[in-house]
């Protein structure tokens, strides 16, 4: 008996010159729809739609689909801490070195050394470790956002350390402002744009014209900044 086969492994070649593998998949409806998973790409298209159409579509796509891979390599990716793992604060790369001890953590020069009463216990050391990076990052955090206040003649109210996974920072009608604390690990100026970015906002409670223009009064690089985060914030999520 000869079957139609309606899933096919087919390959894209994207603009740079490499090409990905994706499963095509065939399906009695009426639009095309993409799905990335740690599997990765698949193609849900409809029966009839020609090869060239579909592949016309996933070129025009290239970029998203080359992002959303990467983002899901790197959520695929555990951070665990052991002696010669890296991970980054102000975008400066740091290797861990782990000593049996009392609990403490302290920075010299390219190393992080965490001292810890038992190093066989991954889940509260790696507690310890992200708490520890936290608080790190809220005391720095507080000092810029005070410094940044003084020298634009604004006033918040409070700092504090958010958890979000969709928002890199946040700023009430209580003038509170709340930074994500895997902001820390990216380039000081990207940290100094998004707390400008929420300073605005003690003016402006919106993302009106009036709102960019006083970001960029605040902070005229705030493009660049935009960019990077655009580029390299999933990255900023692989610790937890």
């Amino acid at each position: 008996e000869l079957m139609f086969n309606l899933n096919q492994t087919k390959k894209l070649n994207l603009p740079d010159g490499t090409s990905i593998n994706y499963l095509l998949k065939k399906k009695y409806k009426l639009t095309i729809s993409l799905r990335i998973s740690s599997k990765g790409l698949v193609v849900n298209a409809p029966i009839l739609m020609p090869s060239y159409q579909i592949n016309k579509l996933l070129q025009k796509k290239s970029k998203w689909i080359q992002k959303k891979l990467l983002l899901t390599s790197y959520n695929n990716k555990i951070f665990k801490i052991k002696d010669g793992e890296k991970f980054k604060i102000f975008d400066k790369e740091l290797c861990i070195a782990l000593r049996t001890g009392p609990k403490n953590i302290y920075i010299n020069k390219n190393q992080c050394f965490i001292n810890f009463y038992d190093l066989s216990d991954e889940i509260r050391l790696k507690k310890f470790f992200i708490k520890w990076l936290k608080e790190y990052a809220l005391k720095y955090f507080i000092q810029r956002v005070t410094n940044l206040c003084k020298k634009n003649n604004l006033k918040s109210q409070a700092t504090f350390i958010s958890n979000a996974k969709t928002r890199w920072g946040t700023c009430n009608s209580k003038k509170e402002i709340r930074l994500n604390w895997r902001l820390i690990q990216s380039p000081a100026f990207v940290i100094d744009y998004v707390i400008c970015h929420e300073l605005s906002h003690l003016k402006f409670m919106n993302h009106s014209k009036d709102f960019w223009q006083q970001v960029n009064l605040l902070f005229p690089k705030y493009k660049e900044a935009e960019k990077y985060l655009k580029e390299n914030g999933f990255k900023l999520y692989q610790l937890d």
